[in-house]
């Protein structure tokens, strides 16, 4: 009976695994232009005091201005974004640490813009970026590391909930922002991403990343944000102005480490219908 038993759990482990949705592919967005709230409601990320359309309008020049009165920013972290809004007035732009080469954190990975590849095995989901070359690895079915040290991209784990691969990631540190506001987090940050594909219009694949944020040291509850890939090629699919199809550009910040923004770089902007 044992056996039986044995034999059976491995059968249904298998068709799990075989059965899980095929995350592989490239995907692409414009420069974030903060993340979206949730649909139904609740705490959610900071976010522009401009609407989507007005910044879309402003291209390469757009200067961000947050909305500090989130009531999830203790009052610290809304000091913070205050103190970046006013470098964004005066013109001395607070650059982020993915523009000075270092890596983004999480959930700012996110707001990376041009081509992403994901490549899924049984054992691991990797984001590889063309932004830099930056590279997270989620490790499947496995349980964190004990008492991880703080890195950039903490400790990734997940696993499979029917269409949604669910990644908890913990021991970060505390040296990115959250997102394209500036706004801080600390090392008790604990993010939780639901990622899964999502059909947009007329049927084109999207990669929806639906993310909660809970860090008692610079939040007051608990927050959800929610960015959103096109998938590149196939029927309606987005076509990424600097990779193409299935290239990943090299992109090394190292060698001409620049603030974007600056007039003499093209920057692709989300109302290119090519691009988003």
């Amino acid at each position: 009976m044992a056996a039986v038993t044995l034999a059976a759990t491995g059968l249904a482990a298998s068709a799990s695994q075989s059965e899980a949705p095929d995350l592989n592919g490239f995907w692409t967005h414009g420069f974030s232009l903060g993340f979206d709230a949730p649909p139904e409601g609740g705490p959610g990320p900071v976010h522009d005091v401009k609407t989507k359309a007005q910044m879309r309008a402003m291209g390469q020049f757009l200067v961000h201005e947050a909305d500090a009165s989130n009531p999830i920013l203790q009052p610290w972290a809304a000091e913070e974004v205050k103190k970046a809004n006013e470098a964004e007035k005066r013109g001395a732009r607070i650059p982020s640490q993915q523009e000075i080469c270092f890596p983004s954190g999480v959930p700012n990975y996110w707001t990376h813009p041009l081509l992403m590849q994901v490549v899924q095995t049984k054992d691991y989901v990797v984001f590889l970026h063309a932004r830099d070359h930056q590279i997270r690895i989620v490790h499947l079915n496995k349980p964190h590391v004990a008492n991880p040290q703080p890195s950039w991209y903490g400790d990734s784990v997940g696993h499979f909930e029917g269409d949604t691969l669910v990644v908890d990631t913990i021991g970060l540190n505390d040296k990115t922002p959250v997102d394209v506001f500036r706004t801080p987090h600390t090392t008790k940050e604990h993010v939780v991403e639901r990622i899964r594909v999502v059909r947009g219009p007329g049927g084109a694949k999207n990669l929806e990343v639906r993310f909660t944020v809970d860090d008692p040291g610079a939040f007051t509850m608990a927050w959800t944000g929610i960015e959103t890939y096109r998938g590149v090629g196939g029927p309606g699919g987005a076509v990424d102005p600097v990779g193409g199809g299935d290239v990943l550009q090299e992109e090394v910040c190292a060698e001409n480490n620049r603030a974007i923004g600056i007039p003499d770089v093209a920057i692709p902007t989300e109302t290119a219908s090519r691009f988003r």
